[in-house]
């Protein structure tokens, strides 16, 4: 047996040599019991302090191994799901759907992402240049009717309209 100072309380404590010279080879602390030792290794650190470190931790470790997740979750998803379950739950909440659907906030949100999406798949990597060009054509048709367009360009009717692709104008 050897006498040791508790590195938490400062009582000396006899303790087994061999588990001394072990603990000193490791560089780690010696303590007299098992409070001091659990007491000893307390970090004391608040709450939130713990759950902001977690926090930055899971998402370093999701952003390091994120093919693995996405892979592990689809097959989760694929072992899990049940088409009939599913269909009944969506059964039960559609009435909470059609509820959201007709708020007009939505509605004015969803004009707002439809109108993005349209012209994302439609002018591709210019689509801000194609709702402007969308604006545009809306500002003019605001201005002038379809009538005085035509009046204007002399194809007003029909006949008016062959004699100009005639030539006879």
């Amino acid at each position: 047996m050897t006498d040791i100072v508790c590195a938490y309380c400062g009582k000396t404590t006899p303790k087994e040599t061999g588990a001394v010279i072990r603990a000193r080879k490791l560089g780690a602390p010696i303590y007299c019991n098992r409070t001091c030792a659990g007491l000893g290794r307390r970090n004391n650190k608040t709450t939130e302090q713990k759950k902001e470190e977690k926090r930055l931790y899971d998402i370093e470790y999701r952003n390091k191994n994120y093919d693995r997740l996405k892979i592990e979750k689809a097959e989760s998803f694929k072992r899990r799901y049940d088409p009939e379950k599913a269909r009944i739950q969506r059964k039960a909440n559609m009435h909470k759907y059609v509820e959201y659907c007709r708020q007009p906030e939505y509605r004015a949100k969803k004009i707002g992402y439809d109108r993005v999406r349209r012209a994302k798949k439609q002018y591709g990597d210019f689509w801000e240049a194609g709702l402007l060009l969308l604006d545009l054509d809306c500002e003019i048709e605001s201005r002038i009717s379809k009538y005085e367009i035509r009046s204007l360009n002399g194809t007003l009717n029909k006949s008016l309209q062959r004699k100009r692709m005639d030539g006879r104008d």
